[in-house]
């Protein structure tokens, strides 16, 4: 390499490091920014419904204290009023009021300042018309009042002391820099907080976020300096920073060697499929129950001379934009005819499975092709399971429908692979017309840690029954998977549990010993 060409090879690896760690910056700051958004929408939320369970533990309190309409001061159970006051956090006071009896408190306590503040409170209408609430300030205390209307003669008021609805709710990054308030429909505001520090002047930008509450008539906003919330949570540790820039320049030299090569990778894969570099590879598909062999997925390697193994995301996806995929396809099921074929002629109840595009799926001449080749390269039809793969939407479901028809009548199968990952999602379940539904892994690894993934995986599986398909779940990697899966009745699966993709020899192996294995078979994965 000249002295020129390695300076521009080392400018190449510098741009593209400088890309790489700037967009890598970029997209950490806006996904923090997102995320930090998110969690204060979420903290007010949380807020809010704090304040209306308070109101709603008052209201309750109320009733069961006041129990029937015809009591009054000289029948209520003063008792019971204290007990319920002191058997609060936030109650402060209760206060009974009847137009033949006067009004009387939980306890004595002649506080007039109090009394002036409920007697010219405006009240704010809750949903309920029945209730109501007002703020309550006097010097040195601020709180909510609560009145409900009981019958056409009585009243029952309580206290609210909110100091503590908005005590330490805010992280600690954020208390010197926010400002919170608890207010009412009129304006008036029943809880507050500020820091102690005096830091918001006219200069500050503040972002605000506010949530309404649609049972009472209560509004809380939250208002953050907008400076402190951009660095919230953006601090990155020096061995992240490292790394990103360890990546980043690893990136950097892959880049700039792509750029600077004299063959293009096009001509490197077509030279690979001339000359066998790529392979077939098989994972095998097993009964979860008793872990016999069902069949095996048939995935492409691409092995150079010197053992090298080049990833399918490397190649697949250049192959299907290049007009190679065809190609691809045709020599893969090739190489399983030559090696697998006569076991599949011997053994009927295995399947090969198989991936292709929606695009190749859809083409003209698809399955007469396809069943050309299976008679060319000795592979039963019977044991053909072509997976519909969701790298691209299914452009016409109904064509789509058809092709499904005319598979089955040439006595091949077919998959719909990784449903609900990609583009098609539950209309292709409806309008393919498929026999297998295969569950991602991504769904399979949550399985016994989230509940969501157990019961999406439930609900596919329910859907696939209806429609009479059989599922297979891909990925499966341990026992207590498995024994998620079994309850809920699928029965096949594929993973690293039972066997990673291997060579044809390791299948015919496998075949062979023809055993149930109550683990994971130790000469696949070996092999």
């Amino acid at each position: 390499m000249t002295i020129q060409r390695k300076l521009r090879f080392a400018a190449l690896v510098l741009c593209f490091t400088g890309l790489f760690v700037g967009g890598l910056s970029y997209a950490h700051a806006t996904f923090i920014a997102s995320w930090n958004e998110k969690l204060l929408r979420r903290l007010a939320s949380e807020t809010l419904l704090r304040t209306e369970l308070a109101i709603d533990s008052a209201i309750m309190k109320m009733s069961d204290v006041i129990p029937n309409r015809g009591i009054s001061c000289e029948t209520v159970d003063r008792t019971a009023m204290t007990k319920a006051v002191y058997g609060s956090s936030i109650m402060k006071n209760m206060r009974l009021e009847t137009k033949s009896g006067g009004a009387c408190w939980s306890y004595d306590e002649k506080n007039q300042a109090l009394e002036q503040a409920i007697a010219t409170a405006t009240p704010n209408r809750a949903t309920n018309p029945n209730y109501s609430l007002f703020s309550l300030r006097f010097p040195g205390w601020k709180g909510l009042g609560v009145r409900w209307q009981y019958g056409p003669d009585a009243t029952v008021t309580e206290v609210l002391a909110t100091s503590g609805l908005l005590f330490e709710i805010l992280p600690v990054e954020l208390r010197d820099s926010a400002l919170m308030h608890l207010t009412l429909q009129d304006g008036t505001s029943f809880a507050s907080y500020s820091p102690a520090r005096k830091w918001y002047t006219d200069g500050v930008e503040l972002i605000n976020f506010e949530e309404k509450s649609t049972r009472y008539p209560v509004n809380f906003s939250l208002r953050v300096d907008a400076a402190a919330l951009a660095h919230w949570n953006k601090a990155l540790s020096p061995q992240t920073i490292a790394i990103a820039v360890a990546f980043g320049l690893g990136f950097g030299i892959l880049a700039a060697r792509g750029m600077t090569r004299n063959t293009s990778i096009l001509d490197e894969l077509d030279a690979a499929l001339s000359s066998g570099q790529i392979q077939p590879y098989f994972q095998p598909i097993f009964d979860l129950q008793d872990r016999r062999l069902l069949g095996f997925e048939m995935l492409a390697r691409w092995i150079k001379p010197d053992g090298a193994m080049i990833p399918p995301l490397a190649f697949i996806p250049l192959a299907e934009s290049n007009g190679r995929i065809d190609r691809l396809t045709t020599e893969l099921l090739k190489q399983a005819g030559t090696q697998l074929g006569g076991l599949l002629q011997t053994q009927s109840h295995l399947k090969l499975t198989f991936n292709v595009t929606p695009d190749q799926y859809l083409a003209e001449g698809f399955v007469d092709n396809l069943v050309a080749q299976a008679t060319k390269f000795n592979l039963p039809p019977r044991s053909l399971v072509v997976e519909v793969t969701e790298r691209q939407a299914i452009a016409d479901k109904d064509k789509a429908a058809i092709v499904t028809e005319k598979l089955i009548d040439a006595g091949m199968r077919v998959a719909i692979d990784d449903a609900g990952t990609g583009h098609n999602g539950l209309s292709a379940i409806h309008a393919l017309g498929a026999n297998y539904l295969k569950i991602d892994k991504f769904f399979v690894d949550g399985i016994t840690l989230d509940r969501k993934s157990s019961e999406l995986v439930e609900m596919l599986a329910s859907l696939a029954e209806k429609f009479g398909m059989t599922v297979v779940a891909e990925g499966v990697e341990t026992e207590e998977q498995i024994a998620a899966l079994l309850q809920m009745g699928i029965r096949e699966g594929q993973g690293y549990v039972y066997s990673k993709p291997v060579p044809a020899t390791a299948i015919l192996a496998m075949a062979a010993k023809g055993e149930k294995s109550p683990g994971r078979p130790t000469l696949l994965l070996s092999a």
